[in-house]
């Protein structure tokens, strides 16, 4: 009987051992976890940086985009224009001369 008494004893001890052993462990990986946690938090926070700068640059490119385009039309008419002056003055050189 006495076996059974050490043995629940022995159990105690050990429950209690580890007891202190996984208090001891969750103190020491505290400090870790929340270096942890606030290194993801700052690589959060620049992620967010760089998602809102790269859609910044989305919308100046479609005005770049939108900008060119204009001038490109622009441009053309002005030389469809340029193109038809020679025209245009022949017939006010014609219409001079009647």
């Amino acid at each position: 009987m006495w076996i059974v008494y050490a043995s629940i004893g022995l159990m105690a001890i050990a429950l209690v051992m580890l007891g202190v052993s996984l208090m001891k462990t969750v103190k020491a990986t505290r400090p870790i976890i929340n270096d942890m946690n606030q290194t993801v938090a700052s690589i959060q926070t620049r992620m967010d940086k760089i998602s809102s700068e790269a859609n910044q640059l989305q919308e100046t490119q479609g005005e770049i985009q939108g900008d060119i385009e204009y001038k490109k039309t622009t441009i053309t008419n002005t030389i469809q224009e340029v193109k038809r002056t020679p025209e245009v003055l022949k017939g006010f050189l014609s219409s001079m001369k009647k």
